[in-house]
């Protein structure tokens, strides 16, 4: 009656063995490396338009002393999400996809401490309202300024400064 007790224990352990040997095997599987299908063809576009740019370059100079200047930024990377793990992703989800036309960080603490988006025509289209006003609850919540510029309104960077509160009068 042993022997037949040691003989079930030892295929038992065997089996064990086995078992976890190809689960260990099977579990781990390598990601396929990312290949470009040949029917899709890549190619760099611009990040800014000429009227971005210039907007860039003069609110670069606005503020030089004063912050770094980052262009097209997504909201989700100037807020740092904190809360339950539903609640969190459902307001992850929300932000995800909205961007930034400028965000103007404090080079010592490397905090995002304004934005600045620019207001595309007038009136404005339903969904760009809403865009706006989803960046604006978070950024306000997070108390990040929020600074609305008009693209086709020309600004002197003295205008500029005073406007994302830089200027020397202040």
């Amino acid at each position: 009656m042993e022997i037949v007790f040691i003989v079930l224990a030892l295929a038992f352990l065997a089996f064990l063995v086995w078992r976890m040997r190809a689960s260990s095997t099977s579990g781990s599987f390598e990601k396929e490396a990312f290949v470009l299908p040949p029917s899709v063809t890549l190619r760099p576009q611009p990040l800014l338009t000429d009227t971005d740019l210039l907007l860039y370059n003069l609110i670069r100079l606005a503020v030089e002393d004063h912050y770094l200047v980052f262009a097209r930024v997504p909201l989700w990377s100037v807020v740092s999400v904190e809360g339950d793990g539903k609640v969190r992703l459902q307001v992850l989800r929300q932000i995800a996809l909205k961007q930034l036309d400028f965000v103007l960080v404090h080079p010592g603490t490397k905090v995002a401490e304004q934005v600045v988006l620019l207001e595309d025509g007038f009136p404005p289209q339903p969904h760009e309202v809403s865009r706006r006003q989803d960046i604006q609850s978070v950024l306000q919540a997070a108390g990040i300024t929020l600074t609305i510029l008009k693209p086709q309104t020309s600004y002197t960077v003295l205008q500029l400064a005073q406007l994302l509160g830089v200027s020397e009068d202040e």
